[in-house]
């Protein structure tokens, strides 16, 4: 049965996450406001690439939605129901509903437990006691990943198997409880590059066998352009821009994305003679935010008395686009405005 791409799977309206900071112990010294008004719709079947620099919030975000971390303020629903206010039975249950790759294959497989164990963990944890179905399966998603023949897996333990197949059997276990969403978070920045492409073509076709959402994190952005519809770009614990992927690698509406963009090394010998021009300064502290927009210290476009003073709300624009900045503030298109 077809999922219905127009329903909203997931939402966020203003969500934060915040982790206090304690002197000694006991006193306390601030927030890191790692995840700080951030808003979103994630329908089903779609596929989404999270990107931004290091430490502007990816990984936090990714831990709110898949339950590690529960939201300060704001609200995270799924499936039209609140998750910051779920009890713990509705909390397991939404877990069993959202699956996670992890960024290190490695160190996210027990090395003491065989891969059949590993795979059957969440079936078993989740009250999966049919070890027939337990079995039926745990073949099919090895059959899925191309883990084959089944039975030379099966006994043995996570460092026998080669990095790319390490990485594989982590994206099995977050299919094995038939998830409607999946949280990858840099699924294969730790692969050789020969491996990556494969990981990721073979991800991609089985989440549109599965019709499954994904958010999928990541530093390179050469890479969404062939695994994503959409972007949100991330930036200060906020979402700055969303986009179609198109749309937005042609035309990026907000000044970090086109700072992000111009920043991406073509393979071209040519290169070694261009300079890349890049915002000056560093990215904000989470623990103490500048006023206003976050990016406005950095930005050659900033409006004095507004992007230092107001933080930007939420425009839409044309061809289902979203931005917080203020040069959008009377646009109803990007390409009104000239960057």
């Amino acid at each position: 049965m077809s999922v219905n791409k127009n329903e909203v799977l997931l939402e966020a309206h203003d969500l934060r996450t915040w982790f206090e900071i304690k002197k000694w112990g006991f006193l306390h010294v601030g927030f890191v406001r790692a995840v700080d008004g951030v808003n979103f719709k994630l329908h089903r079947g779609e596929s989404i690439s999270l990107v931004g620099e290091s430490g502007c919030g990816k990984s936090s975000l990714a831990k709110t939605i898949i339950g590690i971390n529960r939201p300060t303020d704001g609200e995270l629903v799924f499936e039209g129901k609140s998750i910051k206010a779920a009890s713990d039975g509705d909390m397991s249950e939404y877990k069993s509903e959202v699956g996670f790759v992890q960024q290190d294959p490695y160190g996210a497989l027990p090395p003491f437990m065989t891969i059949q164990r590993i795979l059957e963990e969440p079936m078993i944890v989740n009250g999966i006691k049919d070890k027939a179905e337990r079995q039926f399966r745990l073949e099919e998603v090895m059959t899925e990943l191309k883990l084959t023949p089944i039975v030379d897996f099966l006994d043995k333990y996570p460092h026998m198997l080669s990095g790319g197949q390490q990485q594989r059997i982590v994206i099995a276990r977050s299919l094995v409880l038939n998830p409607k969403l999946i949280m990858a978070d840099e699924p294969v920045s730790m692969l050789d590059a020969s491996v990556r492409v494969e990981i990721l073509e073979l991800f991609r076709k089985i989440q549109s066998k599965r019709e499954l959402a994904i958010i999928y994190i990541t530093h390179d952005l050469s890479t969404v352009r062939y695994f994503s519809e959409r972007i949100w770009v991330m930036y200060g614990g906020k979402i700055v821009e969303q986009s179609p992927v198109r749309e937005l690698l042609l035309e990026p509406a907000h000044p970090y994305t086109r700072a992000l963009l111009a920043a991406i090394s073509e393979p071209d010998a040519s290169n070694i003679d261009k300079f890349k021009k890049v915002p000056p300064g560093e990215p904000p502290s989470l623990l103490n935010p500048p006023a206003g927009c976050r990016f406005h210290p950095r930005c050659e476009y900033m409006i004095a008395g507004l992007c230092d003073k107001k933080e930007p709300p939420d425009f839409e624009l044309a061809d289902n686009r979203i931005t917080a900045c203020w040069l959008f503030k009377d646009k109803e298109d990007a390409s009104d405005v000239a960057i």
